[in-house]
């Protein structure tokens, strides 16, 4: 029973829900059957539910009090315990919702007949949202949900020649262009990742119909609209601007998880014009990454994103922020998962005492961890062969960038992020070979890696080609 789907989900409730389901099994309006109250008294008496506590024959005993197990019996139980389970879940989720309630209200009084009393919730609901700061895609579709129950109000009425269709019509085109844009930003995201395609057969009419239209009282819009051109057009830096500006601006107007969202779309537009060579968006994604963990948009659960707490280090690196990025692993390390806190840490610490010119204590740590995720290890090995190269070490240099290009043939990487290392390898291997007095070579060497891209070194390339 151990593996059962009703195990599964019992073990993600928290004390209080569970004390709430405790409740809801003993009320006679949500059941019945004493054998699901047995059921569900073993399972939350229990500490912990283990393999040992929850096999089919000992929950069987305590429920029915029979040794001689029924297997058919015990699976109906088991059912009727998800049924159960499930419809608690449904109840308690939408009495959370003080919107749901109140539309069934709504509903319930109009299906009653008594319009009077209709009218006066419709009104109460309506002010309620316009005190909501959020204007999402959610939002609006509340709005139009209330403009939908009014309409049949009105249906009701002796005199139908006023109605708020309109309103109508405009609610449900701000919440479909919202939604529209907010996939599509999706969609070009997952796309350039994964080389997936997607269809979206209405989405050059949106864009249209924003480009001739004024949807400044819609910043929500806004924000989704700038995201999308930021990531179809990169080239345009003016999409960027006017998104960064939005995203100082109107913040309220998403709910966390669609701000979040929005963020990591600025972040990797510039992350992309980094490796495109652009060394000014370090600054730009630096301020975004402050922004966002002083405003706790980039925290989820209390929890920190390992990629994000590896990028922010590597920004305020770049910067030279070195006071800063202590106080930053002081702070933050410990809002990292428990499985990854430690390896992000260390390479954390590596990567700065890189930076600080402290060779022995980074290649210390580099040489005695062993990072177990493929990112972490392909950077740990870039960090590697700068040392041997700075520290002139050419014979552990050679060996690591035929051990690099191995791994790198070897493993499952993105192709975005192969194409970066390989990138790096063959312009090291060339600034290896190169002569000293050879100064066409060096002039050629240096167009070369100006021009190569995505080519996150570049700049510490550049820095060695200039001592030769």
């Amino acid at each position: 029973m151990y593996k059962s789907k009703l195990i599964k989900v019992l073990l993600c409730f928290n004390s209080e829900e569970k004390e709430q389901l405790r409740k809801w099994i003993h009320s006679p309006t949500h059941n019945k059957r004493l054998d699901r109250i047995k059921l569900f008294e073993y399972l939350l008496n229990k500490r912990t539910l283990t393999p040992f506590n929850t096999t089919n024959s000992k929950v069987y005993l305590a429920v029915y009090g029979k040794k001689n197990y029924a297997d058919q019996k015990f699976k109906k139980l088991l059912n009727l315990g998800m049924q159960l389970l499930e419809n608690f879940i449904h109840f308690s989720s939408k009495n959370k919702d003080g919107f749901s309630k109140q539309k069934a209200l709504i509903e319930f009084i109009q299906n009653r007949k008594l319009p009077q009393y209709a009218q006066q919730y419709l009104l109460k609901a309506k002010k309620t949202l316009t005190q909501v700061e959020t204007q999402d895609h959610f939002y609006f579709d509340k709005k139009l949900q209330l403009e939908q129950l009014q309409f049949e109000e009105i249906q009701t009425q002796a005199d139908r020649s006023n109605t708020n269709l309109q309103e109508i019509i405009h609610l449900q085109h701000i919440s479909f262009t919202l939604e529209a844009l907010r996939f599509a930003c999706e969609a070009i995201t997952h796309q350039r990742l994964y080389k997936s395609n997607y269809h979206f057969p209405l989405l050059d009419a949106v864009l249209d119909d924003i480009d001739r239209n004024d949807y400044s009282d819609y910043p929500a819009i806004q924000l989704y609209y700038y995201s999308y051109l930021s990531l179809r057009h990169p080239e345009d830096t003016t999409n960027f601007k006017a998104l960064k500006s939005l995203l100082k601006t109107s913040p309220q107007v998403l709910s966390k998880n669609q701000l979040k969202s929005i963020y990591l779309i600025a972040i990797n537009y510039c992350v992309q014009q980094l490796n495109n060579g652009v060394e000014a968006y370090v600054q730009e994604v630096f301020e975004l990454y402050q922004y966002g963990l002083e405003h706790s948009i980039l925290i989820e659960n209390n929890i920190l994103s390992r990629f994000t707490y590896k990028n922010i280090v590597a920004a305020a690196i770049r910067l030279r922020e070195y006071d800063w990025i202590n106080w930053f692993l002081e702070t933050y390390t410990q809002l990292l998962e428990d499985n990854y806190r430690q390896n992000y840490a260390l390479y954390a610490q590596s990567k700065l005492a890189f930076a600080q010119k402290r060779f022995d204590q980074a290649l210390l740590i580099l040489t005695q961890v062993e990072f177990d995720n493929i990112f972490l290890n392909m950077d740990a090995k870039v960090m590697l062969l700068k040392i041997y190269y700075e520290n002139k070490d050419f014979d552990a240099l050679d060996a690591l960038l035929v051990s690099f290009r191995r791994f790198l043939q070897r493993k499952s990487i993105l192709a975005y992020q192969r194409q970066i290392h390989e990138n790096m390898l063959n312009l090291t291997t060339k600034l290896l070979n190169l002569p000293s007095s050879a100064k066409a070579k060096k002039v050629a060497l240096r167009q070369e890696i100006e021009q190569t891209h995505p080519l996150t070194e570049k700049p510490w390339l550049l820095q060695q080609l200039s001592f030769l």
